[in-house]
């Protein structure tokens, strides 16, 4: 438990209130992680000479704001959401605290330090290119560069003109580049209800609002999109149909169909996030295949590659090329074409395929030995994945197992995070395995979650009062 006391000396207005906005404040400000469990009513009260009453009515309204979460006999808790949603896609942890992080969703160790170093020899070895590539460049990127991303594209089944893709540094800004190009502030954009936390960042630049769609086991449910779309204007759907973030459901060709004929009906803009792709075998086409006139097609080479890099690429309509580049030169002008040439070269000349083949390999053996541990409870860890989705058991609540896990070395990260609305949130998390810095760390940290799971949660815990 914290040991927070709200400052209240510059705040006016309601006890109450003055409460829960300096709890959004210090939320805000980064004082808190995912997980972190608030005093109790009483001892809050105690310390800051309150009734329980005005304790009771402040954490009630930051509940209310979505910022904090609990269970009578459990505690209270700091959410995932809204501000986490931006540190977890921040790779800023405090070293000291010695932790074994498994809350980002890197891909595993892979051997590519060598190849860097001889591809910058290359390059350097060349000093008309290499002044040429620290000069400016055009916004959608060099053409060499766009048909190395049309290649790149190609490994998923995926046949583009180099004309159509514009490069992107990384897939995050991939994707907000599509929404900046196909949307307006206020639009509604449609997207998994448990979905990739960068969307709702993305969203909250835009001012773009999110609908939760639900799911199954096959991914979304094409009635629930469908309904959506019939009862307002939807702009655009923001789906990753391989290996999906955070459940790692792989969408079913099928179903893949069906949701690009419900957007064709309406005519809603596909855009679709799949950088995965690439870590599984044999996945089902594209959606993009499906409805191309409609869709934005996202890859990158972070999750197969490496993440460092930030090489992405979006393949659009033709019509929409010209809006894709404006994007990028308006949020930084280009991809940042030195970064760009190492990529290029990598997916020209099959470098990159060999890394991504040994990265598959390492993240096969980790999720091997990450289910043999946790396997046996309710867990979804589809074939190439990079992580796993764990249901938490009775007696467990997600944010006191996210809690008492940090406590012990380990984080992970609550369904809180990826849900779209609060009530979309499940007793649920996630558990990335490519970011431990070996396979020994990665056991001890599993081992940990297991031995959480077959205990009790301590009596510490406290009541809600």
């Amino acid at each position: 438990m914290t040991n927070w006391t709200p400052d209240l000396a510059s705040r006016s207005g309601p006890r109450y209130l003055a409460i829960a906005d300096a709890l959004a404040a210090d939320v805000a400000a980064g004082n808190f992680h995912s997980g972190d469990r608030l005093p109790t009513h009483r001892d809050l009260a105690w310390r800051m000479g309150v009734t329980v009453g005005t304790v009771s009515r402040a954490y009630a309204e930051a509940e209310r704001r979505g910022l904090i979460g609990g269970e009578v006999g459990r505690g209270t808790y700091i959410r995932a959401a809204p501000a986490d949603a931006g540190n977890l896609l921040a790779h800023d942890r405090d070293e000291s605290e010695n932790l074994i992080d498994l809350t980002f969703n890197f891909p595993p160790p892979a051997a590519e330090g060598g190849v860097l170093g001889e591809t910058l020899v290359e390059i350097a070895g060349d000093e008309n290119e290499l002044q040429s590539l620290l000069a400016y460049q055009p916004c959608a990127g060099r053409r060499a560069h766009r048909a190395a991303g049309a290649k790149w594209i190609a490994l998923s089944g995926l046949e583009v003109d180099p004309e159509r893709v514009v490069v992107t540094g990384g897939a995050q800004h991939g994707m907000l580049t599509a929404l900046a190009a196909l949307t307006r502030p206020g639009d509604r954009v449609a997207t998994e209800a448990l979905s990739y936390p960068g969307i709702k960042l993305a969203a909250r630049l835009l001012g773009l609002r999110l609908d939760g769609l639900a799911m199954d086991d096959d991914g979304i449910i094409p009635e629930a999109f469908d309904a959506l779309c019939r009862s307002g204007e939807i702009k655009a759907l923001y789906c990753v149909p391989t290996l999906q973030n955070p459940t790692t459901i792989t969408m079913p060709a099928e179903r893949r169909a069906a949701i690009a004929g419900i957007a064709r009906r309406h005519g809603v803009a596909i855009v679709e996030d799949d950088l995965m792709r690439l870590l599984i075998p044999d996945a089902p086409p594209p959606i993009t295949s499906y409805a191309p006139e409609l869709s934005y097609y996202i890859t990158s080479l972070s999750k197969t590659v490496a993440p460092g890099l930030r090489i992405g690429f979006v393949a659009g309509p033709p019509e929409a090329v010209d809006r894709l580049a404006a994007a990028v030169r308006t949020a930084c002008w280009m991809a940042a074409p030195l970064t760009i040439e190492v990529g290029a070269r990598w997916i020209t000349d099959g470098r990159a395929e060999r890394i991504l083949a040994a990265r598959r390999r390492e993240a096969a053996a980790r999720r091997t030995r990450t289910l043999a541990i946790l396997g046996h409870y309710d867990v979804k860890c589809g074939e190439g994945s990079l992580h796993l989705w764990l249901s938490v058991p009775d007696p467990w609540h997600a944010s006191a197992l996210v809690a008492e896990a940090r406590a012990r070395g380990v984080a992970i990260t609550p369904a809180d995070a990826f849900a779209i609305k609060r009530q979309d949130a499940t007793h649920a998390v996630r558990v990335c395995f490519g970011a431990a810095v070996d396979m020994a760390a990665l056991e001890r940290a599993v081992n940990i979650l297991a031995e959480l799971l077959e205990s009790e949660p301590p009596e510490s815990l406290g009541a809600v009062v």
